[in-house]
């Protein structure tokens, strides 16, 4: 009996189930965290998102059609600065670059403790503001984007911020240093956020510290 006991655990060991490298609880099949992680940051160095927005202002005038006042046209890009991995902590730093901007942040973010990874389609349609002596459209070239979304169920993506040149008044009243439960990343390649999502899921599968050990 006892010697059927040890050809069991000999067996287990060498499949991987006992001392087998891997956390607690992790799927072994497929890629491994290294692979996984190494895959995702050499990936999101070439996600980027670029945009105009435009905004036309109309005058009212009694009696007369609405006439073109003013018009204006900001661009803003996004990208990916750096992406780095130790273990299951990824170091993102992200541009965001105006057209008398730039906004630089790094963020750490805890793969274990994310919930899921997650892309969808964000659309902007035109937008028109009417007023009793004005109105104004707003239109974004491109009109759609891939958003692709890290989740927690707390806030453990810490992150900090810092600028250069006029900010924004949309920057200027976001907090520059703290810790949030999501963080996202803008892409003009439709093709790419599924991919990382996926990667992503499987990295959070792998690391996730809430998994239950197998029992052998």
């Amino acid at each position: 009996m006892a010697g059927s006991l040890v050809a069991i655990l000999l067996l287990l060991a060498g499949t991987g189930s006992v001392n087998g490298g891997q956390k607690a609880g992790a799927n072994t099949s497929g890629p491994t965290l290294t692979e996984t992680t190494e895959w995702i940051a050499s990936h999101l160095v070439a996600i980027a998102h670029g945009s105009a927005r435009t905004v036309v202002t109309y005058a009212w005038k009694k009696g007369k059609p609405p006439k073109e006042s003013e018009r204006q046209t900001t661009n803003t890009h996004e990208s990916i600065l750096s992406a780095k991995f130790s273990g299951c902590s990824l170091t993102l730093e992200q541009l965001n670059k105006g057209d008398d901007y730039s906004v630089f942040t790094t963020s750490i973010i805890p793969i274990g403790r994310l919930t899921r990874a997650s892309w969808n389609v964000e659309r902007h349609d035109p937008t028109t503001t009417e007023g009793t002596e004005e109105s104004s459209t707003t239109t974004v070239v491109p009109a759609s984007a891939a958003i692709l979304k890290l989740e927690a169920s707390t806030n453990v993506i810490s992150y900090r911020r810092k600028s250069t040149g006029s900010i924004p008044l949309e920057w200027i009243t976001t907090p520059f240093e703290g810790t949030v439960s999501s963080l996202t990343i803008g892409s003009d390649d439709v093709e790419m956020p599924p991919r990382l999502v996926n990667a992503f899921n499987r990295a959070i599968q792998l690391c996730h510290v809430d998994a239950k050990p197998e029992p052998f």
